[in-house]
């Protein structure tokens, strides 16, 4: 019997696989996750001394490739709800020496801790479509942008050519959930994170949710023949 997951509760599944999750992410990607990461660190703002916040920064591979060796960023914040993410997280951080830069808390995207008008510039990779409420997370996202701050969102989406997007399609329901099952015993995480990959908004509809949120200037990119797609936008 295959287990429900709702996504309210998905921080309790990604707390489950979080020794497992990075290997995730590699698979899912086909192994272009630290290139897609690069991407992110390509459409932040050019300027000097940025406060960025990562939302949703899991085992913090994401906040650290956007900070190491990176002179723009004064102060970096991630946030996550899944505890045993992130001391993953904070163990990578201090032996990369990056503990005075990057802070970490435990706090939910739909009602962040920080002031209006903080961050020159927030991120997510791979967690906006496990957000409950999407648009009470675009407006906290908004709240806490700084004016003409920048938002950078990484997202699974799926390929628009139809031959590609089946092929997608059996790798997601067939081949990712049985990998997951033989080497971490959660084969219905694997199974929901393929569901939401297939019923999530993306490209012209994601846009327009962002375009309603109050986001000017959206733009995205497809990534690997629209397996993922990056995003980006401003207050």
């Amino acid at each position: 019997m295959s287990i429900v997951i709702s996504k309210n509760d998905s921080w309790k599944m990604f707390d489950k696989i979080a020794k497992r999750y990075d290997f995730l992410n590699c698979l899912l990607s086909l192994g272009q996750d630290a290139s897609w990461r690069r991407e992110i660190r390509a459409h932040l703002p050019q300027k000097n001394g940025l406060d960025l916040l990562d939302i949703a920064t899991g085992t913090g591979n994401v906040v650290l490739s956007l900070v190491k060796d990176n002179p723009n960023i004064h102060m970096a914040y991630g946030i996550d709800l899944a505890e045993n993410m992130l001391e993953i997280a904070k163990a990578k951080i201090k032996t990369a020496g990056y503990q005075s830069k990057i802070m970490l808390q435990k706090a939910d995207a739909q009602a962040l801790p920080f002031l209006a008008e903080t961050f020159d510039v927030v991120t997510i990779a791979f967690g906006i479509r496990n957000m409950p409420d999407l648009r009470l997370a675009f407006l906290e996202m908004y709240r806490v942008l700084k004016k003409e701050g920048r938002v950078v969102i990484l997202e699974f989406s799926l390929p628009p050519n139809p031959i590609v997007r089946f092929c997608h399609w059996i790798y997601l329901n067939a081949l990712v959930p049985l990998v997951g099952f033989l080497l971490s015993g959660h084969s219905s995480a694997y199974r929901y994170l393929a569901q939401t990959i297939e019923i999530f908004p993306f490209g012209e509809r994601f846009c327009k949710i962002l375009r309603q949120m109050g986001f000017k200037n959206i733009q995205y990119q497809q990534l690997m023949a629209g397996a993922a797609t990056i995003y980006w936008a401003e207050k």
